[in-house]
């Protein structure tokens, strides 16, 4: 694992055709400059059906090298709980010092393809333990052709980079067992064009 600061990350995600969405300024979205598509699938509800969705789409996104992992919100949490913390902090910090997170900075961490579980590892912990935006985390492969958002109302979003590589996804997914969903997780959501 390896890690680089935010701003020589958007650097690279410019050179392959990404960059944060001038009509959010406030949010930190991270999106292609040109036509793209998305999807998303909710979370499954038991836990452990959790790492089989969240490896399948990593799987999906093909021949990939690296991949970062940015926490766009925010920083990752300070290596010492205070007196505050609630035990679900405490169990969440113990999983991201166990994966050798750059705790208490902002640095975007890049994973190796050989550190798959890990990388599956740290966003099932992001499923369980995430309750806000600033714990969302962006996925980036070497090849840019997706970008994967983790969100914390129980979905993980893909973009793609190639529109009609959208319904590929589709169909392998629910070859898996995760189908599209077919109402909004909750009404924050603004109905996408595929639901209507």
């Amino acid at each position: 694992m390896k890690t680089l600061i935010v701003d020589d990350f958007l650097q690279w995600a410019a050179t392959k055709g990404m960059g944060l969405d001038p009509r959010y300024p406030q949010s930190a979205v991270l999106n292609y400059r040109q036509k793209s598509d998305s999807r998303f699938w909710c979370i499954p509800v038991k836990p452990e059906r959790r790492p089989h969705f969240i490896a399948s789409l990593i799987k999906l996104m093909g021949d990939w090298r690296s991949c970062y992992i940015w926490r766009h919100l925010g920083s990752w949490p300070d290596p010492v709980p205070d007196e505050q913390s609630q035990i679900n902090d405490i169990v969440e910090l113990r999983i991201l010092k166990g994966l050798g997170l750059p705790l208490g900075t902002n640095d975007v961490v890049e994973f190796d393809s050989v550190e798959f579980d890990s990388l599956v590892a740290l966003l099932f912990s992001n499923t369980i333990f995430a309750w806000s935006g600033p714990e969302d985390l962006y996925i980036v492969p070497d090849h840019a052709s997706q970008i994967i958002l983790t969100d914390h109302h129980h979905v993980i979003h893909v973009s793609f980079r190639d529109p009609e590589e959208a319904q590929a996804w589709v169909s392998r997914m629910e070859e898996l067992g995760f189908d599209l969903p077919k109402e909004l997780p909750d009404a924050t959501f603004k109905r996408p064009l595929w639901m209507q």
